[in-house]
């Protein structure tokens, strides 16, 4: 790890993502790819509908959640995606950590036996206690066949009512696996969820370096299910090799991607990278390239 691994304290957070952000990482030397191209022209992605996935500062978030938020807002977001803990702080701790920064929680990563018997009652009380709109899984356990998919979506029906009872909408976070073909069957086993679940309960967090590792077309299940999909993260890099970059320096074509996307605001942008080679970076450079995307329209 380097030294942005390591714990921070709210000033030195504030002192130096803060400047960094107010200068608008000026003084950061930002390569200029295909995902950060500018043309002068096209909409911009909504500042209060990009959020930051905490999975990407996972390490710092356990040392010291009041330092690791403080980076986050200062960088610009102006929400979070949790996934699975709260820097060891209870929803209520973590919930006026938020709101001591000026942050909301968008929604949150859990496992799928989170939401199977006595402990959905506490994950979707804490999501309340967060005031998110959405909550959901990082990953679905079932087996990869059209049947097992099946199955899954019946699960997914179930946990997507309970939710709503709660004044929640329910989400799957997606990978690669789910855009692969059952063996026997040929079919596309994300399709079967389409097919499967209901669209009033059930949403998609579609992941566009995921998909584009899968070898499917995020712009066809964007022209088709635009609707399902009210969550995207948006991790950069080259899917095809298994590379993660910052947002902006790999190869990912998030503009002609979301040119697409017919109302940018009705949708929310979790910016994330899985690795942690410097997570401060992570933060700023893709805030920053970000906020300079401009999206044609398709």
């Amino acid at each position: 790890m380097t030294g942005h691994a390591q714990k921070y304290s709210r000033r030195i957070f504030l002192q130096g993502a803060g400047a960094a952000a107010a200068a608008g990482l000026g003084a950061i030397a930002l390569p200029g790819t295909a995902s950060a191209a500018t043309d002068g022209g096209g909409r911009a992605v909504p500042p209060g509908k990009i959020g930051f996935q905490l999975y990407s500062v996972r390490d710092m978030l356990r040392a010291d959640p009041e330092g690791t938020l403080a980076m986050v807002a200062a960088a610009g977001y102006a929400s979070v995606e949790p996934a699975y803990d709260y820097g060891n702080r209870t929803p209520e701790q973590f919930r006026a950590i938020i709101d001591a920064n000026g942050l909301r929680v968008v929604g949150s990563h859990h496992n799928p036996y989170d939401f199977r018997g006595d402990l959905a009652e506490v994950t979707l009380e804490r999501a309340v206690t967060l005031g998110q709109r959405y909550v959901g899984v990082s990953y679905m356990d079932g087996a990869q066949t059209a049947d097992g998919y099946r199955r899954m979506a019946e699960e997914m029906n179930r946990w997507g009512e309970v939710a709503r009872t709660y004044g929640l909408r329910w989400y799957a976070h997606l990978h690669d696996n789910e855009f692969h073909r059952d063996p026997t069957t040929g079919e596309v086993l994300f399709d079967v969820w389409l097919r499967e679940t209901d669209p009033d309960l059930v949403a998609f967090e579609l992941d566009l370096y995921w998909i584009l590792r899968a070898g499917a077309d995020p712009v066809a299940y964007l022209d088709a299910h635009q609707d399902r999909f009210p969550l995207f993260h948006l991790k950069d890099g080259i899917p095809t090799q298994g590379i993660e970059n910052d947002l902006g320096e790999g190869s990912v074509d998030f503009r002609g991607i979301l040119s697409h996307v017919h109302a940018l605001g009705r949708h929310e942008f979790v910016v994330e990278r899985d690795q942690q080679p410097d997570p401060v970076r992570t933060a700023q450079v893709s805030y920053a390239n970000l906020r300079k995307l401009r999206v044609p329209r398709a």
